[in-house]
């Protein structure tokens, strides 16, 4: 039995922002602030994080520099991802002001759990990597698809010591009850089940599709169950129309091409044929590139 049905998805895109935006230092969102710095030495003993008497914060191993922030932000803005993978992160890149903004909690989900460790490699010291890094993978495993118990009983007794790691590195101010959190979250994965079937990204996006249907606010509920019976019509009606004619269940893909390579020995993966997407242009690969290419293509 469990006591409460913590939401995973918000759990882990409230730690990436409060983590994310420290090491960046963002203004206004930083949580290493003057007033934190200040009541710093009243909770440990870190005098060598604690600002000087003019009220001058000093370099602290978590926090990047002005040239780390700006490769950072300029490596985020090239990143490519598969058609439905992940959203275009270079859209939420601010190069004025070296930060990420407006990233939805999808946003932060990919972030975390495929990007802190490519990211942070070279910008930030050895051990605040490897704590971040260590964060990472348990929320990578934790939001597994076949999750055993083994695994869960190993997550729980890992993350208290990730968290005693991270509170080695970085402020008290840091840590809220937000960060505390994920300490329960291997024992409800082990009761309840994996946590695609109990966090809120399917529930918010279907509440975001109901959203939409609702054209007159003083008739909510009846807008939204006319939509719903204009659509569920649609639907059915689809199934007798010619082949030619396209519909949202016969609709390709952006990338999907309507050619198919007709051929036995080609695997059935092989088979769907995509398009091209983007300026074209042409350019000789680098050696690494060429190197790098079956890996990308296969793997």
């Amino acid at each position: 039995m469990i006591r409460h049905n913590l939401d995973v998805m918000h759990i882990e895109k409230n730690v990436f922002d409060n983590i994310f935006n420290t090491v960046m230092n963002v203004k206004g969102k930083t949580k290493d602030t003057l007033k934190s710095g200040m009541e710093l030495n009243d909770y440990c003993n870190r005098p060598e994080y604690a600002p000087d008497e003019g009220g001058k914060m000093p370099s602290v191993p978590y926090a990047l520099a002005k040239e780390a922030k700006k490769a950072l932000c300029e490596w985020v803005k090239t990143l490519r991802f598969p058609d439905g993978y992940a959203s275009n992160l270079g859209r939420c890149v601010d190069m004025t002001n070296l930060r990420l903004i407006k990233m939805k909690s999808h946003d932060c989900h990919v972030f975390m759990q495929r990007l802190i460790p490519i990211a942070f490699r070279e910008l930030l010291p050895p051990q605040v990597w490897k704590a971040l890094t260590e964060l990472s993978l348990f929320f990578k495993d934790l939001t597994s698809t076949s999750i055993g118990r083994e695994d869960m009983e190993r997550l729980q007794s890992d993350i208290p010591l990730i968290l005693c790691q991270l509170e080695m590195i970085f402020p008290p101010s840091l840590f809220n009850s937000m960060e505390h959190l994920p300490v329960h979250l291997p024992y409800e994965a082990r009761i309840a089940g994996p946590v695609q079937y109990r966090w809120m990204y399917r529930f918010e996006s279907y509440m975001g599709e109901l959203k939409v249907n609702v054209t007159n606010k003083a008739r909510v509920e009846g807008s939204i169950a006319n939509a719903y019976l204009v659509e569920e019509a649609a639907n059915f009606c689809s199934y007798y129309f010619d082949d030619h004619v396209t519909t949202n269940r016969t609709a390709l893909r952006r990338n999907e091409s309507p050619d198919r390579v007709n051929d036995e020995g080609i695997p059935e993966v092989f088979i769907k044929s995509g398009q091209t997407f983007g300026t074209k242009g042409r350019r000789v690969l680098e050696e690494r590139e060429f190197i790098l290419q079956p890996e990308y293509m296969f793997y």
